[in-house]
């Protein structure tokens, strides 16, 4: 009686075990991986970049420099987000599972008239991850998802989706996840640059045919939940020095003569007491020499250095002050530290007359020998 008890009991503990019944195949089902949303005529059309992971996985030794992966890309419309995607859903030959989903595009239209739909649009959907890229765009987003990558390789080794490889060695602005985004969305100071992606075919070709390669020109700059404007790569200049996040910038003097490479810059800032705060700004760092054809003295491309990371820092300090925006985000020292000092309205108040100094100081700390 009791071997028939045993019996029963791990009979049914083993009907309660859950197996692999349900799963699925690699090859049956569509990865969604990017999404893209534009917003025209009261109406949102959303892209979908999708692949197979099954024909990546093939993609080993040499193989992968001779067989590019199939890109598909989704397109539908809706008076939602969301209705759109169902029409995706329903219209699909596999299932789409967007799980995998890393990167995010809107157009400039959705960034200005429809910011408070994608992020109500994220947070509802629990397959979309707080952790994924998030970029901006006024070109067509279907051509950004088609945009070519180096030797064939999947558009995940694209700057849409490894951003952080081409940015660490040509740092223009912090590529930053929608996490961050969202945190500083609801934040009554702080400005949030969307990095703007858009096509490049002039510095690449294969076999004569020039490479559509996807590149950062500038960001669209979003600030107490507002859309302010787009500001280009020069004008976002100084963000290199202020964001504490570029490991290394390379420079050039003298027509091109005198290459140089600073390291880790790092800003400060001191808030200074009054009617409201203003502010000085210290940036400071170490560079490297690479080239010095006219062996110029060090002190005086030390002076070009200085003089050339004011310069930017001053250019974004005014485009900031046009759009309205505290572009290099130096009223986060006030806001952080100083609360009890001056009311919410005053800390926001911010303009070129803000920053009442701005110190530089970065010295060569050595130069490249020649090989002999």
């Amino acid at each position: 009686m009791k071997k028939i008890l045993l019996m029963i009991m791990i009979i049914g503990l083993l009907l309660g075990l859950t197996g692999c019944w349900g799963k699925k195949e690699i090859q049956s089902q569509v990865y969604v991986t990017g999404i893209g949303i534009d917003f025209a005529d009261d109406e949102f059309t959303v892209y979908i970049q999708a692949m197979n992971f099954a024909n990546i996985a093939k993609q080993e030794g040499a193989s992968s420099l001779q067989e590019s992966v199939p890109n598909i890309i989704g397109e539908a419309k809706g008076k939602t987000i969301q209705s759109a995607i169902s029409k995706f859903e329903q219209k699909a030959a596999y299932p789409l599972y967007f799980g995998h989903v890393e990167t995010f595009v809107l157009s400039e239209n959705a960034i200005k008239e429809q910011i408070k739909a994608v992020v109500e649009f994220i947070g509802q959907d629990h397959f979309l991850r707080y952790t994924s890229n998030f970029f901006g765009t006024n070109q067509s987003i279907k051509d950004l998802f088609n945009s070519d990558s180096f030797f064939n390789y999947p558009s995940l080794y694209t700057i849409l989706h490894s951003p952080e490889e081409v940015t660490k060695n040509n740092f223009i602005i912090p590529v930053q996840k929608y996490n961050k985004f969202i945190s500083t969305y609801y934040e009554p100071i702080g400005t949030f640059i969307v990095p703007g992606i858009t096509l490049n075919d002039s510095h690449f070709s294969e076999k004569e045919k020039k490479k559509q390669i996807s590149t950062i020109m500038g960001g669209f700059v979003i600030s107490s939940q507002e859309y302010k404007g787009l500001a280009t790569k020069g004008d976002l200049a100084g963000v290199k020095w202020t964001s504490n996040q570029a490991a290394r910038i390379p420079l050039s003097f003298f027509d091109e003569k005198v290459s140089v490479v600073v390291n880790k810059p790092k800003r400060f800032v001191k808030v200074l007491e009054g009617n409201r705060p203003t502010y000085e700004l210290m940036i400071r760092g170490k560079a490297e020499l690479i080239q010095n054809e006219d062996n110029i003295s060090m002190d005086k491309i030390e002076e070009e250095i200085n003089k050339k990371v004011k310069r930017d820092i001053q250019k974004t300090l005014e485009k900031g002050d046009e759009l309205n925006a505290d572009l290099l985000n130096i009223r986060e020292a006030a806001y952080r530290y100083h609360m009890k000092t001056w009311k919410a309205s005053e800390i926001q108040s911010f303009d070129l007359n803000s920053v009442e100094k701005i110190a530089v100081d970065i010295k060569i700390e050595k130069s490249v020998n020649y090989k002999r």
